[in-house]
């Protein structure tokens, strides 16, 4: 999937000039990158409760960028982790990963 996220088209959507959008993704991946280490920690460990907070703080911050993909990709690990459900979270670790990874890759391109 080569989906090219418009941090222009973020901006007008949101309300807000392209510099803050901008701003607030470098943010946003950052602390994607932390949350994504839990999370990986969590999984390794079978930790849910963990797993679901990680899960749960990518989902939103990147809801609030209208980052669409990346927030249904961590909500399905999110509601899995809560329901205590038996699926192959690494491989769906893997998947929000390289979502990340892309937009971080668009992001510096950009930059």
């Amino acid at each position: 999937m080569n989906e090219k996220i418009d941090l222009q088209k973020i901006a007008d959507k949101l309300g807000f000039e392209l510099e803050d959008i901008e701003m607030l993704v470098g943010v946003f991946i950052s602390s994607a990158y932390d949350f994504l280490n839990d999370l990986k920690k969590a999984i390794d460990s079978h930790n849910y409760k963990i797993m679901y907070n990680a899960a749960h703080s990518i989902k939103g911050s990147a809801a609030n960028l209208t980052l669409d993909l990346i927030a249904n990709r961590a909500k399905k690990i999110e509601i899995d982790a809560k329901l205590l459900n038996d699926v192959d979270y690494l491989s769906a670790y893997k998947l929000l990963k390289s979502s990340i990874d892309r937009l971080n890759l668009m992001y510096t391109v950009e930059k």
